[in-house]
């Protein structure tokens, strides 16, 4: 009896940890998801950010541009580079001005055979693989 009283006291005493460890690993799990693991499909070489902000898949360079026609080029697409978009505007990391705030900025990453986005202000992002250039 004193046996499995102890067994179900120990069974008890670690069942919530148990739980709980799960669902921090399935929140982990979600939130990878919703980055890095999602894929979009470029349309005719160029990729959506958000309604007014659009990647140049198919270019040499890694390219941004706006719809109101403002357009970022950077380096080669060999090259990584990051640009943040804030306050309408392209900053590189190293020229972002006293006011930003990254809550209402959208990060780059020009990485290769991949372009990472993530909008900090909707909380959401993914990827673009890149085409090859003209």
């Amino acid at each position: 009896m004193r046996v499995m009283s102890c067994i179900i006291l120990a069974t008890t005493l670690l069942w919530p940890e148990g739980c709980s460890q799960r669902a921090n690993e399935t929140e982990r799990a979600k939130d990878k998801v919703m980055f890095a693991d999602n894929q979009y499909m470029s349309k005719g070489g160029i990729g959506i950010i958000s309604k007014d902000l659009y990647i140049v898949l198919k270019s040499k360079k890694n390219e941004l541009f706006f719809t109101a026609g403002e357009r970022w080029t950077g380096r080669e697409v060999t090259s990584p580079e990051v640009v943040v978009v804030f306050e309408g505007r392209f900053w590189l990391a190293q020229e972002l001005p006293n006011k930003f705030d990254l809550s209402k900025s959208i990060v780059v990453s020009f990485e290769g055979d991949k372009v990472r986005f993530f909008d900090f202000d909707r909380m959401s992002g993914g990827y673009y693989r890149r085409l090859q250039g003209d």
